[in-house]
């Protein structure tokens, strides 16, 4: 490539100013939403990083603002990778122009390729066609700056807007942790509830189920044993004590993985799942109005946990 002015100054490679490992960093459970923003150098060189981070459920980073080097790219990739983790990314870079000047260069192999393109089609078929028809300015040259950018200085910028991420994450974190607490707590408290009323539903069924038979048999002469071994059956479809002891183990794991120096955001969500197959599995083997509206209760508790799951790393 023919340039007018020499003005191109390679990036040279730069570490990760950062070199702990992000999981280090993470204090308890973290959101996955944050903003942070980050500048370094001064007139010219001055860069200006911003970070906005939603929730994802993989990793995309999206760079936006000013043109970079595909090496120096990588490297605010690499950084955002090993500090965020996970969530969708919106970079936005910005320079300070001030009053500085352009350099332009001229792409003369291109030129060259379209021009050759040009003449065979004129020897193939007669045709001329004219290049200013089918190209602009821009197609040929480009504009450089003659005071290019440090990736010093983009890569502490970026490393500064991920801290600040990483510290709205965590005061995040911390709201939704007390919430997550407050409403396993509340789910404790009716599945208690729910345990202490079951024996006497069971009772109740067991009734139900005796009179249901007798009138079926129209009030006919039945064997007692007979009878204690058809309500047996029916109160063995209709027991819950399996969902309940699982449902309290899901229960103390979501509390334990709350105080994980991890990301847990993906095992909380499997949790949630577990948990609301129990509660839905319970109330599809209770009839009992008493029973019912407590799984109603517990159902409505967990799928406000499981929308905030959704936000954790």
């Amino acid at each position: 490539m023919l340039k007018l002015k020499i003005g191109i100054v390679s990036f040279k490679s730069i570490k990760s100013v950062n070199s702990q490992p992000s999981l280090e960093r993470i204090n308890m459970i973290q959101s996955m939403t944050g903003y942070g923003q980050g500048s370094s150098g001064s007139g010219t060189k001055k860069i200006t990083a911003s970070i906005k981070a939603v929730n994802g459920r993989y990793l995309d980073i999206k760079i936006r603002g000013i043109d970079i080097e595909p090496s120096v790219e990588k490297q605010i990739r690499d950084i955002i990778t090993e500090k965020l983790i996970r969530g969708t990314i919106l970079v936005n870079l910005d320079k300070d122009n001030g009053n500085k000047t352009q350099e332009l260069s001229f792409n003369s192999e291109r030129y060259e390729a379209i021009e050759t393109v040009l003449l065979d089609i004129q020897k193939k078929y007669g045709r001329h066609l004219d290049m200013g028809d089918l190209i602009n300015a821009n197609d040929l040259f480009t504009y450089s700056d003659n005071d290019p950018m440090t990736s010093k200085n983009l890569i502490k910028a970026i490393s500064g807007a991920c801290s600040e991420v990483l510290d709205m994450r965590s005061v995040e974190g911390e709201k939704l942790k007390k919430d997550f607490e407050h409403r396993l707590l509340t789910l404790k408290n009716l599945l208690s509830d729910l345990e202490i009323d079951l024996p006497k539903e069971l009772l109740k069924r067991e009734e139900k189920y005796k009179n249901k038979i007798s009138e079926l048999l129209n009030n006919a002469a039945i064997e007692e044993v007979r009878i204690a071994q058809e309500i047996a059956i029916l109160a063995e479809k209709s027991d819950v004590t399996e969902e309940v002891v699982r449902l309290k183990s899901h229960f103390d794991q979501f509390i334990e993985m709350l105080t994980k120096k991890e990301p847990t955001g993906k095992g909380l969500n499997f949790l949630l799942q577990e948990i609301s197959r129990e509660i839905n599995t319970i109330g599809s083997k209770c009839s009992s109005e008493k029973i019912i509206n407590k799984v109603i209760s517990m159902k409505d508790e967990s799928e406000k946990v499981r929308e905030q799951v959704q936000n954790i790393l």
